[in-house]
């Protein structure tokens, strides 16, 4: 304990010149006083707040009593949530990247919770190939009035999700899904295109003849002017096919400036950019995005591509499709730069997330395809897994993105049934009630108008009991129909 004692006998020769020394020195002893005071507080505080971070055994051994300890921790206000679930999405789903398991991930995930999704209008699994995305292609849209001021942030219009595939719009695609994260996926432009130039079948359509040995792909380089021409299905991903359905249309291909300038507006307004090659890598930057847990992202390959119609590409041939795709080299070649600086900034524990995640696939897997059964797709020369755990969770993970958006169309088709079988009932109830008013003011004017004997009171007509069980006999007449067997009462509105 600090104490300051200034009683001292002093001469009358020295006390002026004392009084001065004193003041100084009670001075100093106040402010080593305070000192030692604010030092204690702090020990004594540091000493409780590590208390509360030791185990139980620190307790036992030092005699503390833990329920105590329990007892002030629920005293401590709960915390809130560092980040909420994502729950407002367009997944920009392009041609041959993974887009297929990317979509299945996120419609798992919003029909499991009842999230609304855009469909296309009509029953296809792509809005429009070959021009861009307009909200009147999403079946049941209606137009709403958007407000786009900071107040209105959590929005009642629009919908949570969007995930087929479509030419990219943001404006229209705002108007659809307000607020959403953006996401998309690339691949490198080597291996899509040679993907897509084998499932659109672009060698049956541009019409080239090979032999056994000759690969068709190395006919095409020879003239591909040519042969783009006479090919109508996938005709958009003859050449840089992943720029196109991001918005960038075929007369810049050759422009340097147009495409760099498209890349940057894309990385502007893109949350999240997937990279085939480094599929787990970028789910798990996605479920950090999305504040998802790792059940969220799991996933198993369901389209596997038949071994027997891979092309093989020598570097001459590479170099040639690298060329013919520029745009969607330097496309590919930032966000994969972009994909590794993300990482980085993860910081060490994404290494550890990402070895979790690994071994949690692969016992997912050999849970869910035991027993399965692998069916050819002899139009597209996949093999495509079916289901052998009939568990809803095996289930809803080999689900495919076609058969999500059927079971979607479905919910959204019994909805709409559901919502105007109501408002017609609604509708027919309150006619009927209408009529049932009419009836009786026009069964009362007559009865006040009758010449059978009625009595004044104060307030008004009292009918006799004889003209009351007559009144009651005919409403009761007049009701019948609204009240009838089989008949569903919706209630007044």
């Amino acid at each position: 304990m600090c104490t300051i004692n200034n009683e001292t006998t002093i001469m009358p020769s020295d006390r002026e010149s004392h009084h001065l020394s004193s003041t100084s020195t009670l001075f100093t002893r106040q402010v080593s006083c305070s000192v030692a005071a604010m030092f204690s507080l702090v020990f004594t505080l540091s000493i409780y707040l590590s208390m509360k971070q030791m185990p139980l055994v620190f307790y036992q051994t030092h005699n503390i009593s833990f329920e105590n300890v329990q007892l002030a921790r629920t005293l401590e206000p709960p915390r809130e949530p560092l980040c909420s679930p994502a729950q407002r999405i367009v997944f920009l789903k392009t041609h041959k990247t993974a887009g297929t398991s990317i979509g299945t991930i996120l419609q798992r995930y919003g029909y499991t919770r009842n999230l609304s999704f855009a469909i296309p209008a009509k029953d296809t699994p792509v809005f429009h190939c070959c021009r861009y995305f307009k909200r009147t292609d999403v079946y049941q849209y209606t137009e709403q009035e958007v407000q786009f001021e900071p107040e209105f942030g959590n929005q009642t219009w629009g919908f949570n999700m969007m995930t087929s595939h479509a030419v990219y719009s943001r404006p229209e695609m705002d108007a659809v899904v307000p607020d959403g994260l953006y996401v998309t996926s690339l691949r490198n432009p080597v291996d899509q295109f040679e993907s897509a130039f084998v499932y659109f079948d672009m060698m049956k359509q541009a019409k080239i003849t090979t032999n056994n040995n000759t690969n068709p792909l190395s006919v095409f380089f020879t003239n591909p002017e040519k042969y783009r021409k006479r090919i109508r299905y996938g005709e958009k991903q003859v050449q840089n096919g992943q720029m196109y359905d991001l918005g960038f249309q075929s007369q810049y291909f050759s422009d340097p400036f147009y495409i760099r300038y498209k890349i940057r507006q894309l990385e502007r307004e893109f949350d999240l950019v997937i990279i085939k090659e480094y599929f787990d890598e970028s789910l798990i930057l996605m479920k950090k995005l999305f504040c998802w847990e790792m059940d969220d992202i799991l996933y198993i390959p369901k389209r596997i591509r038949d071994s027997g119609f891979r092309y093989n590409i020598s570097e001459n041939l590479r170099q040639n499709i690298r060329e013919w795709n520029h745009a969607d080299v330097l496309l590919y070649e930032h966000f994969n730069r972009t994909l590794w600086r993300k990482i980085e900034e993860y910081g060490a524990e994404f290494w550890q997330e990402l070895d979790a995640f690994r071994r949690r696939i692969v016992d997912v897997t050999s849970l869910c395809e035991a027993g399965s059964q692998i069916i050819k797709d002899n139009v597209h020369h996949m093999n495509i897994i079916r289901l052998g755990n009939k568990t809803n969770f095996c289930r809803n993970l080999l689900r495919m993105d076609g058969e999500y958006t059927a079971l979607i169309r479905k919910r959204m088709q019994v909805k709409e049934w559901r919502n105007t079988k109501r408002n017609t009932s609604i509708s027919d109830l309150n006619s009927k009630q209408q009529t049932v008013k009419g009836n009786i003011n026009s069964t009362k004017s007559k009865l006040s108008t009758n010449n059978s004997p009625i009595s004044d009171t104060m307030n008004g007509k009292r009918i006799t009991r004889v003209r009351k069980k007559i009144f009651k006999k005919i409403v009761k007449k007049i009701k019948k129909p609204v009240t009838k067997a089989g008949y569903k009462a919706v209630g007044k509105p």
